[in-house]
């Protein structure tokens, strides 16, 4: 049974609760941040000159599940719609994928931990969310009709596609409000499309992260007051887990495109840089300023510019995501 406007309700209900409540989560993270040693002071590679708290990150990871909770609560108990093992499995694998990602982050917002420390979590996560159905195990078969099983391909596809995008939102992470608002546009379709596929339980995991990155992003636009800092992975782990558990899947070719448009500036930007710094012989991991964002400021545009530039490229991709996906299923009906 279709009820898109009750779960267009749910998923605006859960956006607008864990935005208020990282709203409100926020100023006490970057309190404890200050207090604890998560403010390093600048590096080279950075845009700020002055030391910024992090730990933003686990506001929004804090505000995300809360929301979930609360929502999954209220549809299941108060309005009667049971929440299927199917569903509930890879929100709670989620969970505890994001919650170890964020402790990893929060330590590495204090010490500067390796990148291959951190590299190894990232994939021991993916490997934890794989049995529990966050899985990219059928793709459109580009050359007829159907679905093609991944069979034990879709293990290191999963885990490449995972840890990528997770990295990827890290890298864009490098002025004010970027890589958060870039994120919740892209979650904002995700739940947009999840809504229209009649798959609450993502509508309401797609609407409480994008909800909880537009509470942060009070605190994070330029002039930020915080970053988010480890978070960063954990917010693209998410939106990748999202768009990889079904909802977005139907049958014709142009449905394996959609959650690369959907992620487009971080993805297309990551794999730029990634070859650039490969074909000057640097190791790929080293930061530098070569990011499309490093570009735009040194072309004279101010960070606010910059940013809000990259938000209309973002939505452009998104809109291209959304109306793909739209006939990719009015053809496969």
């Amino acid at each position: 049974m279709r009820e898109p406007g009750f779960y267009l309700a749910v998923a605006a209900a859960s956006a607008a609760l864990a935005a208020g409540l990282c709203s409100l989560l926020t100023p006490r993270v970057r309190e404890l941040a200050l207090a604890y040693g998560a403010a390093p002071p600048p590096r080279s590679r950075d845009v700020h000159v002055q030391p910024i708290p992090r730990w933003g990150g686990l506001a929004i990871f804090a505000s995300f599940v809360i929301a979930l909770a609360v929502l999954a609560l209220v549809v299941s108990f108060g309005f009667g719609r049971s929440i299927t093992d199917r569903t509930l499995r890879p929100g709670i694998a989620l969970v505890i994928a994001g919650a170890l990602l964020s402790a990893v982050g929060a330590i590495d917002d204090r010490t500067e931990l390796s990148a291959g420390k951190q590299l190894i979590v990232q994939i021991v996560c993916a490997l934890l969310v794989i049995p529990f159905g966050v899985e990219i195990r059928f793709v459109t078969n580009p050359f007829g009709d159907g679905m093609v099983d991944l069979h034990w391909w879709s293990y290191p596809l999963t885990v490449l596609w995972l840890v990528g995008v997770a990295n990827a939102v890290n890298f864009i992470d490098g002025i004010d409000g970027l890589a958060a608002g870039v994120s919740a546009i892209s979650a904002a379709t995700m739940a947009l499309m999840a809504v229209w596929s009649n798959q609450p339980a993502l509508a309401i995991l797609a609407a409480s992260l994008c909800g909880a990155l537009l509470g942060f992003l009070r605190y994070n636009f330029n002039p930020a007051r915080i970053f988010m800092g480890g978070g960063a992975p954990v917010v693209g782990f998410l939106l990748a887990s999202i768009s990889s558990v079904g909802a977005f899947k139907a049958p014709v070719a142009v449905a394996v495109a959609i959650p690369f448009l959907l992620l487009a500036i971080p993805i297309f930007d990551t794999a730029a840089v990634i070859i650039r710094r490969w074909r000057s012989g640097r190791p790929i991991y080293q930061a530098d300023q070569s990011h499309l964002h490093h570009r735009l400021l040194a072309l004279g545009y101010s960070q606010k510019k910059t940013v809000l530039i990259l938000y209309g490229i973002s939505s452009l991709f998104c809109v291209f995501a959304f109306v793909a996906f739209l006939l990719a299923g009015s053809r496969g009906n």
